[in-house]
């Protein structure tokens, strides 16, 4: 642990969608209805049906101007002296200090909580003024056996996140008789007389199944089949990978593309969201780059925390760039108080309130950013390891992004998240500095290879449609990007 966490009020958060904006500069051919519900679009149904588009699409904003529930109220949010005092006091290490400030402002999320503060350290640690913000990432999911050895560790260092089983994973990789991976498609586990559980292909035809997350025998074999052909059903045995044949995907052009950028609105996020104003252009330049260029749309939703104006606000998705960047010039960030956030209220509301596309035709991905964990202490009614079966049922792949005040727990967290849907962590880096993870993390810096934040987020965008669309999943490398000092690790 090495930088001192504080909790700045009122700055801006409007660019946190700046990746979310440049990367919707691309723009997209695809109608929307006033919910944002996509219509007179292109699509594909079970049986492969394709529906064409009218000659002349339209796009129409969505209505309440795209908030669900109306617009929030930015500002409002209560305890600030309070939350205050305390950040001060944490800065000094006393945690009984912290706890008591903030009881008497009549909040009551410490009381139970575990997590210790930040420890003043070194103050290299975090974003540069004026300088882009960079990042590196690495595949849990590559090395899974590595992954498993890094829960082990921080658990025995006393670091604990909600509880989730994930040993005896299964890979299923779903193929055509091309060879062509088969998005989107809905595969049904089942193991003797345990509940049928359904999960879906994501973009490279794979789905990941962990038996233990969904009661079953994390130790026995479990059969899967094709919910909609008629193949025969294949067993799998735990910690092992299976290849399964499906009839081809018929896909629309361009492929439909949803993303859903998931942003902690909290205070402590200014530093990182004013930067990532920067970004835009280039952004926007690089994604219109890919060839072919998607069908996207774009959503967001907010979190803060109980006690704030709101815990939870989402923006419907769109294509109409206009209004999304409108949308996103009047967030602010504001509240927070103690470190922990709503995650887990923030990705329930992320993945069951927009409009979402049909999952069996269109690839869907959310960018969590974000520099706290959940409040782990506290009951909810969904927690984030329930939305991980949500993810996985539907095919959605969370890709987090952790900021500079990533602690131990957080890190667990969004390596979780990560490795449950398939993807990769993010992580902001500074360099011979360090990079936003915890204390007790297993990355090192010959891990990954550090590139510009906006750079990073349209690769893996890029690379997700490359075997969708016929692309190669590149684009052109900026001169920001710095190789890393040594080959990485098989995996990573």
């Amino acid at each position: 642990m090495s930088a001192t966490r504080t909790h700045p009020r009122r700055r801006r958060l409007a660019v946190l969608g700046a990746v979310a904006l440049a990367i919707a500069a691309c723009g997209s051919d695809a109608t929307e209805t006033a919910g944002g519900q996509p219509t007179d679009e292109v699509t594909t149904t079970v049986d492969g049906s394709v529906t064409d588009p009218p000659a002349t699409p339209t796009t129409t904003t969505p209505a309440n101007g795209g908030w669900l529930g109306g617009e929030p109220d930015w500002s409002g949010s209560t305890g600030d002296a309070d939350a205050a005092e305390a950040s001060a006091s944490a800065a000094d290490g006393d945690l009984a200090t912290v706890e008591e400030d903030v009881a008497a402002g009549g909040d009551s999320s410490l009381e139970s909580e575990t997590i210790e503060p930040r420890t003043p350290g070194d103050d290299s640690i975090g974003p540069v003024p004026d300088e882009p913000l960079r990042a590196g990432s690495v595949d849990d999911g590559a090395d899974f056996g590595g992954f498993l050895e890094y829960v082990d560790r921080v658990t025995e260092n006393g670091f604990t996140a909600r509880d989730l089983d994930v040993s005896g994973r299964i890979v299923v990789r779903v193929l055509d008789d091309t060879e062509r991976p088969v998005p989107g498609i809905e595969l049904v586990a089942s193991q003797g007389e345990s509940e049928l559980v359904r999960v879906r292909t994501t973009a490279d035809g794979t789905a990941r199944f962990f038996p233990a997350m969904h009661g079953f025998d994390a130790t026995a074999p479990v059969e899967f089949g094709v919910a909609v052909a008629d193949t025969e059903p294949m067993a799998a045995d735990p910690g092992t990978e299976i290849t399964m044949v499906a009839p081809a995907a018929e896909l629309a052009s361009p492929v439909p593309l949803d993303v859903l950028f998931l942003l902690d609105a909290t205070g402590s996020m200014g530093d990182e969201i004013d930067r990532l104003k920067r970004t835009i252009d280039t952004v926007a330049d690089r994604v219109n780059q890919l060839d072919p260029r998607p069908d996207v749309r774009f959503a967001m939703t907010l979190y803060r925390d109980e006690g704030d104006a709101f815990v939870t606000s989402t923006f419907d998705f769109t294509s109409d760039i206009a209004v999304f960047r409108d949308a996103l010039s009047d967030v602010v960030a504001d509240g927070g108080g103690d470190y922990p956030e709503a995650l887990d209220e923030g990705l329930a509301d992320a993945l069951t309130a927009p409009a979402w596309r049909d999952p069996s035709t269109a690839v869907q991905l959310v960018f969590l950013v974000a520099d706290a964990p959940p409040q782990i202490a506290r009951q909810v009614e969904m927690p984030y390891t329930d939305s991980i079966r949500t993810a996985a049922e539907r095919g959605i792949k969370i890709f987090p992004i952790a900021s500079s005040e990533s602690d131990d727990v957080a890190e667990l967290v969004f390596r979780q998240l990560a490795v449950t849907t398939g993807a990769p962590f993010v992580f902001l880096s500074y360099g011979a500095g360090g990079a936003a993870t915890g204390g007790s993390t297993d990355i090192e810096r010959t891990d990954y290879e550090e590139l510009a934040l906006d750079e990073l987020v349209v690769r893996l965008i890029a690379e997700e449609l490359a075997g969708l669309t016929g692309g190669d999943g590149e684009v052109p490398t900026p001169p920001t990007t710095v190789a890393p000092p040594t080959t990485n690790p098989d995996g990573q």
